[in-house]
Parts: C-alpha cells; structure tokens; sequence
C-alpha cells in the first residue's frame, strides 16, 4: 500500500495552511471589473475579473463600504481565503475603492450608443405584439428552468396557444451565433410571435445578448420579437432592439398568454349585450315604424279626401261647362237647322217653286234657250217634261 496516500481533508488542510502562511496574499489590493454583485444577508458576492482572469469575492457586512455596479472598475482590499470544508478559493473582501467603470462596460455603452443614433432602437420601427397569438416559438436553451417557467405560465391561463421551442446555447463562446441562425430561422416559419428568453446571470453570462449582431438579426425580423433576458435590472441591447421588453421570461409568459376562461366570459358578454342591443333595437325600429306608418296613413287619409274634394269640384265644373257648351252647342245648331230648313229647296218647292233643268243642268236663265226645247221641271209633288214655245229675254 502506498505510503503517499491522503485524504481529501488532509489535502485541503495542507492547502489551508499554505495559504495563510503566505504573506503575500494577505492584505493586498487588488484591481479588476465587477460583475454579478449582489447582497445576501448583508453580504456582497461578486466576481472581480479582467480581461484574461476572475476570481470569486466576498465582502461581509458589505454596509460599511462602497458597493460596486455591475461592469465598475473597483480595487478591493483583502486577503486570499481558501475554504478548506468545500475546497473553494475565495477572496475576501475588506474594503471596495470605485475608480470608474469597466473596460467591457465602456465598450457596451460606446456600442449602444451608436446602435441608438443608426436607428436600431427607435420607437417607430417596433412592431404590435398580437393581443391574441395562437403559435408562438421561443428561443432559449431546451433543458433550462426558463422553458419550463414559460410553459407552467402560458398553460395556467390558456391551453390553446402553441408552444415551439427552439434549442440554442444561452451563453459562452458564440452564443450569440446560435441564437442569430435560429432567429432567422423561425422569423420565416410565420409565428404570431419570438421570446428570446434566458435567465438571470453575470454579466458575462448575458454578453451573448449585447452583440451587435443579435441587435441587427432582430431589427430585421418580420415577426414581433418579445426580449426576456435576465431579471428585471438586467437591460441588454436585446431588451433595446426588441419590439417588446419582459422583466423576466415569466413576464414575457403573462403577457402573451392571454386568459381562455377570462376571453370566454367575455365573448358571452359581447353575445348577450349584442342580442340586447340588438332586441332593443329592432323594439325601437317597430316604434318609430309604427308611428311612421300612422303618419304616412294618416297623411294618405287626408291627400284622398282632399283629393276626393278637389275631384268633386272638378268633376261638378266640368259637367256645368259641359251643360254649358251642350246647350250652346244646340242652340247655335237649332239656328243653323232653321237656316237650313229656310234654304231648303225642297222646301221651296212646297211653296210653289218648280225646278227647271235641262240635260240634268239648273237652268237659271233664259239665255241660249230656243223654242222646242225640252226641259225638265220638278215640283214638290212629281217632274214632268215640257218644250219651250215661246223664249222672251227681259233683261
């Protein structure tokens, strides 16, 4: 058996030692960038990195100095601890000298900045998130606590809308590349709308989401984009560029999942408010209708029988015109029948007159008359033929 052999407790014991012998690592400032602060129990954990390191830190009774934002470059005063029981290195924390913000902080705001000016973040450019979406598909990590968070949400409201899921790497290297390829992706596959979703983290971990990439790939998309990226004080370029910024991805759930049961009860609503309305409407209609009808009624009445009246009137008018023009008429004809009856010639033969004529001729006068000629005579009661024996011309 080897001789060699130790304990994990004897090891990290050794470890221990090595560490507070060490008058090096006590004492000491060091300096470096903040990321992921945060206070439990009166205590500030964070991580304090640069560009190639980082180092877990621990601040007790965090109160009595500065206490850093995310992204600040600090120089913290303390020594290096190694906990022994969970074999962890640690640096523990006595005092935090701010001297500005961190070299990766400063590049974010440099790069939102002119993402903002070049328009990526405007208002107008934001499109409505459907009040009712039936599919909807969200980017995120499969086997993360967010996808489950999502759908526990959305199904506690609503069991109709249609849960897609596409599975990217929330953070590390190229990250950002994956959830780019996926949105471009999805954005043609016709959603209602995208979640790009993931939980809280460092600021490292959520670096993925201030790429400019991310921001431009969203910008282009035709589909509403909803950003749920951290919590409620984590705001990423993703947040800025999205049409719709959730505190959190159990936000982004609420607000697309509307409530069935709540949408249901109000379509019965709008059902029996519009049958009212209708109902008292066609009641009304029948009122006014009825009153019109009365009137219209009415109004014929009174057209007839002052109609009837103005007929009676005409009709009495025309007939005295008529007597009128009859009794005219047979007067003027009565004087024309006596006119006739006087130049009658058959009438003046009754008086004795005879009619002379020669070859079917009146004769009405004795010129070129000669002595045995024939002529016709006629009287009121027969003809007879005669020959003239004597002409005397006395004119």
């Amino acid at each position: 058996m080897n001789n060699n052999i130790i304990s994990v407790t004897a090891l990290n014991t050794v470890i221990n030692m090595i560490f507070k012998a060490e008058e090096h690592l006590h004492d000491i400032q060091v300096a470096g960038e903040v990321s992921g602060f945060k206070v439990f129990k009166g205590h500030g954990y964070f991580t304090l990195k640069d560009e190639k390191c980082q180092i877990s830190c621990t601040c007790f009774n965090c109160a009595k100095t500065y206490q850093p934002k995310d992204g600040e470059s600090v120089i913290v005063k303390g020594s290096v601890d190694y906990y022994a029981a969970g074999g962890r290195l640690n640096f523990n924390v006595d005092s935090i000298q701010a001297v500005g913000k961190g070299l990766l902080a400063i590049k974010l705001e440099m790069l939102k900045n002119r993402l903002r000016q070049e328009g990526y973040f405007d208002e107008a450019h934001k499109k409505p998130i459907p009040q009712y979406p039936s599919n909807i598909c969200v980017i995120t990590s499969f086997n993360g606590a967010v996808i489950k968070d999502i759908k526990r949400t959305v199904r506690r409201k609503n069991d109709l809308i249609n849960i897609f899921i596409k599975d990217v790497k929330v953070q590390g290297k190229d990250a950002h590349m994956e959830i780019v390829d996926a949105l471009e992706k999805v954005d043609a596959m016709g959603f209602d709308v995208i979640i790009i979703a993931r939980g809280g983290g460092s600021f490292e971990d959520l670096l993925p989401f201030n790429e400019e990439l991310l921001v431009k790939a969203i910008y282009a998309c035709k589909t509403p984009v909803i950003s749920a990226v951290g919590h409620e004080s984590d705001v990423t370029l993703c947040d800025e560029a999205a049409d719709y910024r959730a505190a959190t991805p159990t936000a982004a759930a609420e607000y697309v999942a509307y409530d069935v049961m709540q949408l249901k009860e109000y379509v019965e609503y709008c059902k029996t408010r519009i049958k009212t309305l209708v109902l008292n409407k066609l009641k009304s209609d029948e009122t006014e209708l009825r009153n019109k009808m009365s009137l219209l009624i009415s109004g014929v009445k009174l057209t007839y029988q002052s109609n009837i009246h103005r007929l009676d009137n005409a009709l009495g008018a025309l007939k005295n015109s008529m007597n009128n023009i009859y009794v005219s008429n047979s007067h003027r004809l009565e004087s024309v029948i006596t006119k006739l009856e006087a130049a009658n010639p058959l009438n003046m033969l009754k008086k004795g007159f005879w009619h002379v004529s020669k070859d079917g001729k009146t004769l009405l006068s004795v010129k070129g008359l000669e002595e045995g000629t024939e002529i016709d005579l006629r009287a009121n009661d027969g003809k007879l033929k005669a020959r003239i024996t004597e002409v005397k011309n006395e004119v």
